[in-house]
């Protein structure tokens, strides 16, 4: 059976060798993930606002006239 010293010692090995391996990133690097992080963000949010749309329409659409014409006078 291996030793937990052992275990241990190869487990920080392991660790320091791929920290060694895979370098930091740069500021323009870490800026550029910062900005396409942002913009995937923004287009969710205008995703989810169309969809939010989209449902309005399909529930309106559904409406008869009635409804459509108690709704409107709802608002006024």
């Amino acid at each position: 059976m291996i030793k937990n010293s052992i275990t241990a010692f190869i487990a920080v090995f392991l660790m320091s060798a791929s920290l060694s391996v895979s370098p930091a990133l740069s500021d323009k690097e870490q800026l550029e993930i910062q900005r396409s992080y942002t913009a995937r963000q923004m287009q969710q949010k205008e995703y989810q606002a169309d969809l939010e749309v989209k449902r309005l329409a399909d529930a309106y659409a559904r409406m008869s006239d009635s409804e459509r014409m108690k709704g409107d006078a709802e608002l006024k």
